[in-house]
């Protein structure tokens, strides 16, 4: 198999040089310098851009360097035939979990408004934090980084439930399904944690119909995809008082420009996409897995349902 490589996040070339080292009998070629694009039937790819796909005729299959795919269902140049598999971990879950934890602490002891209180040099004993056993935390989605979050959270106290477009059976947390379960757990979380995969379905989630569902003083975590946020939403019901506040990583234009009204927000932390970095040996050991399967005709873990988006 030869295999074409370029990622817009590797700038010290861990995951390029693991893949080498673990896949000896391949030929990899790094993308633009690729002279005989006909010979490539695999790509390994993270954010490539618009000719990356140009004039790879034998292409059968991409591989993400990431757990999201929507860079590549996006794509222009990539043709409707090829197999995407995608990253189903590769150490994201575990710093991801922790992430969320922190939001869910940050909103249970108020912080945002004990921060507001210090700029205010206020000595607000009222702000006791709301007691671990009753602060209700709403993830949504179901996948494997979504269930490792709600199980941290869970074993940290707190009560969980969990939303997805199908029924899934899940131990200890409650489960809600389709567009009718979610209308019923919104009202039931005290902050709402946002780690679903990008698709037509999900873009634009977060917005202001589905803020007034939640209970007032609400505190949204998206550490998911920038673009599950309606930023302009989020600004107008935190200035109205129904949220309390929002922790953010991901965002529509990342960098975040520096008019975004989001960095001065008082109810608002922004962090730069670092929620759940990738692990590169651990990318290139699922990597090299998948390349392995693909080869022997087996399905990878990450397989991509196209249709679905994930």
């Amino acid at each position: 198999m030869s295999i074409l490589y370029f990622s817009a996040g590797d700038p010290e070339k861990r995951v390029l040089n693991g893949l080498k080292a673990a896949l000896p009998h391949h030929s990899i070629e790094v993308w633009p310098e690729c002279k005989d694009k006909t010979n490539i039937t695999a790509a390994v790819v993270w954010q490539p851009p618009a000719e990356f796909f140009d004039g790879l005729v034998n292409l059968k299959s991409v591989l993400s360097i990431a757990a999201g795919v929507d860079h590549l269902l996006t794509h222009p140049g990539l043709p409707i035939d090829v197999e995407i598999v995608r990253l189903t971990d590769a150490g994201m879950a575990e710093p991801m979990a922790k992430y969320a934890l922190y939001g869910v602490l940050h909103a249970q002891r108020k912080m945002t408004e004990l921060a507001q209180a210090q700029r205010e040099k206020r000595w607000r004993h009222e702000l006791a934090p709301a007691a671990t056993n009753d602060f209700r935390v709403g993830v949504l989605g179901a996948g494997e980084l979504s269930l490792v979050a709600a199980n941290g959270l869970l074993m940290n106290g707190f009560k969980v439930s969990c939303w997805s477009r199908t029924e899934k059976n899940l131990d200890n947390i409650t489960h809600y399904a389709g567009v009718a379960g979610l209308d019923d757990m919104l009202p039931t979380v005290d902050a709402l944690v946002c780690l679903l995969p990008l698709t037509e379905n999900t873009r634009g989630i977060l917005n202001a119909s589905l803020f007034r569902k939640l209970p007032k003083n609400a505190y949204i975590i998206n550490p998911g995809r920038g673009d599950h946020l309606n930023e302009h939403d989020l600004l107008e019901q935190l200035d109205n008082g129904h949220l309390s506040g929002a922790l953010l990583d991901v965002f529509a234009t990342e960098p975040l420009p520096e008019q975004n009204p989001l960095w001065s927000h008082p109810k608002v932390i922004v962090t730069p996409h670092l929620a759940g970095p990738t692990d590169a040996d651990g990318a290139v050991e699922q990597i090299a897995q998948s390349i392995k399967e693909l080869e022997s005709g087996a399905r990878p873990r990450g397989l991509v349902n196209r249709s679905a988006g994930y």
